[in-house]
């Protein structure tokens, strides 16, 4: 395993633990417009928060591989920027880190 792939993996785990804090905080957020999200980048010592509405987060998280996460949060080495605007940016994993989240992601679990 070579070192970007052990953090591309090791991001990849990151990134599906602090999704699942996300979800919960779109169940107890019902009426809040913006709630505060904690960033979901793959670096596992981020603590940041990003705003941004529950409709823009259920819009991002219909993909398994798709997360938002704060403005130069990003890795291209194993995920790309689709999605940028003011308050965050929406990346995509790709190759090992992709695989990695879809078989972590609670939504596809549960529906399949």
């Amino acid at each position: 395993m070579t070192m970007n792939e052990s953090h591309a993996e090791k991001g990849a785990h990151n990134q599906a633990l602090i999704r699942e804090v996300n979800e919960r905080i779109v169940k107890l957020a019902d009426e809040a417009a913006h709630p505060g999200f904690l960033c979901e980048c793959a670096d596992t010592n981020c603590v940041e928060t990003i705003e941004l509405s529950i409709a823009e987060y259920e819009s991002i998280r219909s993909s398994p591989v798709r997360f938002p996460v704060k403005p130069g949060h990003d890795y291209p080495e194993f995920e790309r920027v689709v999605e940028e605007n003011e308050h965050y940016i929406v990346v995509e994993k790709f190759g090992a880190a992709a695989e990695i989240v879809k078989t972590l992601d609670q939504r596809s679990r549960t529906t399949t």
